[in-house]
């Protein structure tokens, strides 16, 4: 992250620990971890939810955004698809995680339905000014509860529905891919909504994978 970002990131962190809505659901002794930026141009933005993973012992060790400085499952995954767009990882990719603080547990453990929009409400300005330098390159989100922050209302707010689902897809029968231009989402830049690593494993996704990035190519 820019510096200017990061002072603005310990601001929001500041609020939402001020929040006693909120304060209590927030880990904020672990810093942020730092956006990861390409080496090259920057041609592609993929948005992750939240810095949180299951495996509290290894919150520490998390330092950039999607774990982006580190192999394992997930970068492999963004590869793949970054090799199917023509870009590099290395090089052509910003990654940056939509609520930026860390939660004291995956925020699907919590009760409330509505944390998300909470904490969306107040990241949300500092997300539009992060990725305002890369104008219209395009926004991949990484799973449906990132997925749902960033739609307009009325839009479809599952994957699979971007990815031409139809009960008898196992038969041939799909509908037409989609994504979502500018008007009708809040980032004002054209997303395609992707899985989050695991749920590649099903095999609608993982069918539909290197599909739904040929359609992509034509957008970048």
């Amino acid at each position: 992250m820019s510096t200017i970002i990061e002072q603005q990131t310990a601001i929001v962190i500041e609020q939402i620990k001020a929040n006693p809505q909120l304060n209590q659901f927030v880990n904020s002794v672990l810093p942020t971890p730092k956006a990861f930026r390409g080496s090259g141009e920057i041609k592609l933005v993929i948005l992750g939810q939240d810095p949180t993973v299951k495996n509290q012992k290894s919150l520490a060790k998390i330092k950039t955004v999607l774990n982006l400085d580190k192999s394992g499952n997930l970068r492999n995954y963004l590869s793949e698809i970054c090799k199917g767009l023509g870009l590099d990882l290395n090089k052509n990719v910003y990654a940056t995680n939509y609520l930026k603080n860390f939660f004291v547990k995956p925020p699907t453990q919590f009760k409330d339905n509505d944390l998300f929009t909470k904490f969306a409400e107040l990241w949300l300005p500092l997300l539009r000014k992060e990725l305002a330098p890369f104008g219209n390159i395009p926004v991949i989100t990484l799973g449906q509860p990132v997925l749902s922050l960033v739609t307009q209302r009325g839009a479809p707010k599952h994957v699979r529905d971007y990815w031409g689902y139809n009960n008898e897809w196992k038969s041939g029968k799909t509908l037409p891919f989609k994504f979502i231009d500018p008007e009708n989402n809040l980032l004002n830049h054209n997303i395609f909504p992707f899985p989050h690593q695991p749920s590649i494993a099903k095999q609608f996704y993982r069918s539909r994978l290197m599909k739904y990035v040929d359609f992509m190519r034509d957008y970048l």
